[in-house]
């Protein structure tokens, strides 16, 4: 286990944000190459490792990586299904010691290789039976192409939680961010998660026009130098204290260089007394849709002297190019979930009044560079 104090690969995210912002100081991006993972944490995280009972009955190891944060939670749970065959005899094992049946067949299928296809079906109806709160959002999701399922839950508190859930390599993720009911969405922790290879190499797919899914190479799949040409580590990175740094080492999950990634600065303007209007849709639903079509939060914020204090939202969010940035708006204004909320929500009238879109770089001299 690992980890990597945020700099330079944070981008010009903090350069460019307001002072508010000031919470996301400090996180770390964590590294974990036995459970295959990148994720970033305010703190080096806690370990708890549990046993995880499988929907089959057959029980695995799973480790749970958490912080507490003030009011917040963070936590990655990571369940081993790659020992789910030895798991699944010792069971059929002990159930025919147990019930002094004779067999030596019985236990040599392949039962777990169902329980290894449904795990990420079995953990969301985990989830479900909580009972913790109102769930308010339960569906589909991906990262980094890996298909999984997403689920929100608003407690009685008014804090929320935000899901994922996802199987790589029969290993079973489960992010779970929770914040209270006045915070943001978690997406500094709820966007940085990567799976990685055998080899320590971020894992991302993508599809094709018939669904056909194909691994492609990430950008910046090392933490530290790479030959420009064949994009391999360079052989001679040296640590900060002096020593060669194997190739394992440096691995990780990249953002693009900031000469590429592209900053957008929007400010809505809302109609006299439509300001909590404008982010309700945000915190329940735009924020959200952003992460689905490709977008990257930054920050989020509302003046605080007046006029501006009762009708502006100002927010910065990252895309990939220009190009992608159109794309992304492109994708996010045809999504239906979207199309129906917006219009059930000007039901009484327009909420905002303006809309100002700026794209912005840093300077030569932004603490970000």
């Amino acid at each position: 286990m690992r980890l990597i104090k945020t700099g330079k690969l944070m981008l010009l995210a903090f350069g460019l944000v307001l002072p508010g912002a000031a919470y996301a100081q400090g996180w770390i991006k964590y590294v974990n190459e036995e459970d295959r993972f990148i994720v970033n944490f305010p703190r080096e995280p806690d370990l708890l490792e549990v046993d995880y009972t499988t929907e089959a009955g057959a029980t695995i190891p799973s480790r749970i990586y958490s912080v507490e944060n003030g009011d917040s939670r963070y936590a990655l749970t990571v369940v081993d299904y790659t020992v789910a065959e030895q798991a699944h005899v010792a069971r059929c094992l002990r159930l025919e010691a147990e019930l002094d049946i004779v067999s030596p067949n019985l236990c040599r299928g392949r039962t777990h290789l169902a329980d290894i296809r449904g795990a990420p079906l079995y953990e969301a109806w985990n989830i479900r039976q909580r009972n913790s709160g109102e769930i308010t959002y339960d569906a589909f999701g991906q990262i980094d192409g890996i298909p999984g399922h997403q689920i929100q839950i608003l407690h009685p508190d008014e804090s929320r939680s935000f899901i994922g859930i996802y199987l790589l390599e029969r290993r079973l993720y489960v992010l779970e961010g929770t914040v209270p009911g006045d915070a943001p969405p978690p997406g500094l922790f709820q966007q940085s998660l990567g799976m990685l290879d055998e080899m320590g190499r971020a894992v991302r797919y993508q599809s094709d026009a018939e669904g056909n899914s194909s691994r492609v190479r990430t950008l910046f799949e090392y933490i530290g130098e790479e030959d420009p040409i064949t994009g391999e580590p360079v052989t001679d990175a040296s640590a900060s204290d002096g020593r060669i740094l194997d190739p394992r080492e440096r691995t990780g999950r990249w953002v693009p260089e900031a000469s590429s990634r592209v900053f957008e600065l929007r400010t809505y303007t809302t109609e006299e007394g439509k300001l909590e209007d404008l982010l309700t849709l945000f915190r329940d639903h735009a924020t959200r849709l952003f992460v689905k079509h490709g977008m990257t939060h930054v920050g989020y914020w509302v003046p605080q002297d007046s006029p501006r204090s009762a009708n502006t939202l100002i927010y910065i969010v990252a895309h990939d190019t220009r190009e992608a940035a159109q794309a992304n708006w492109g994708s996010f204004r045809e999504d239906p979930e979207w199309r129906r909320v917006a219009e059930e929500s000007q039901a009484d009238g327009r909420i905002v009044a303006n809309i100002e879109s700026v794209f912005i770089e840093a300077t030569d001299f932004s603490p970000g560079q």
